[in-house]
Order: structure tokens, then sequence, then C-alpha cells
């Protein structure tokens, strides 16, 4: 195959792509901030204030805060997963980086991203088999009764976007972010 123009539908759904994962991310993450905020500001400062003016305060802090926010560092996490597959901000080693010729560059890319592609494939099976036993066996958040799976649906989800997108990098390889040369 030889190198070819990306149509444009595919870069206006790689852009909107990236920018929904981007926006689950920084939901996401946001959330995490002010739940723990919310949470360790209640039972440190509004709990012993209201107590010290004499009202009964009980629990002060907000109820599965660290749950949720785990819950939603998974959902942050493989988003994130899609954004930097998006951006070539992911870990790429750089052994054998030199083994064969510059010419050959473009063609190893493309077998770089078919291989990541068939990689990122299988994991997302893997985490669908996952997701599928928990939703199976009705497994539930303790405390706070909501099936996990549909949190953990993400997992499957964050693979199988980066798959995805390395199969278009693999078909249109112009819509490949460029890689930094930036040594670490």
């Amino acid at each position: 195959m030889t190198n070819q123009s990306v149509p444009v539908p595919v870069s206006a759904l790689l852009k909107i792509w990236h920018v929904l994962e981007r926006w689950i991310a920084v939901i996401a993450f946001s959330l995490i901030g002010a739940l723990i905020f919310a949470d360790v500001a209640g039972r440190e400062f509004v709990g012993p204030v209201g107590t010290a003016l004499g009202f009964d305060m009980g629990a002060t802090g907000i109820y599965g805060a660290r749950k949720v926010s785990l819950f939603l560092l998974v959902i942050g996490a493989f988003a994130g997963l899609g954004v930097s597959v998006a951006t070539g901000t992911q870990i790429v080693p750089r052994i054998a980086f030199k083994w064969v010729p510059e010419s050959w560059g473009p063609h190893v890319d493309r077998l770089s991203n078919l291989l990541s592609g068939l990689v990122f494939t299988a994991v997302a099976y893997y985490g669908w088999v996952f997701v599928s036993a928990s939703r199976d066996i009705g497994t539930v958040m303790p405390g706070l009764d909501t099936p996990v799976w549909i949190i953990q649906a993400a997992i499957p989800i964050g693979f199988l976007s980066a798959a995805i997108r390395y199969f278009i990098f693999t078909i249109w390889p112009g819509s490949a972010p460029a890689r930094e040369e930036i040594p670490e």
C-alpha cells in the first residue's frame, strides 16, 4: 500500500473522538478531586467545627467518596489511554529503533500500528470477558449497591478505542500523530 492522504470524514471522526475522550478524562479527574476535597473537608473541618459549635453533626464526609473516586479513576485512566494514543504520547520503548534502514521507517511504523491494534484488540476481548463475568455473577459496589460492570465497561472500551485508532493509523499513516523525539 502507498501512503494515502487521510479522508476528511476520518480526520473529522478522529478529532471528535479525541475531544470526547479528553472531556471524559477531564470530567472524571475533576470529579475525583472535588469528591476527595469535599470528603476530607467534611471530615476534617465541617464536622469538628459543627461539633465545637454544639451541633450533632454525625458523619460529615461524603458517603462512598473513596469508592466512587476509584471507579472514576478507572474511567479517566482508560479515556486517557485513548488520549495518549491520539496524541502520540504513549510510552514507546526505544529498543531496536536503529536496526533497520531509515528508509524502512514508514513500513515499520505501519507494521507497528497494525501489531499494536491487534494487541489492543486481544486485550479488549479479555477486558470484555472480565466485565461479562462481573455482570453475570452480579458483582456490586459494596455499600453503594451499584453493579460494577457498568464502570468496568471502561476497560474494554478504552482498549478497543486504542485498537481502532491504531488500525486507522495503519490504513491512513498520515492520521497518526508525529512521535516526539525527546530522549527520556
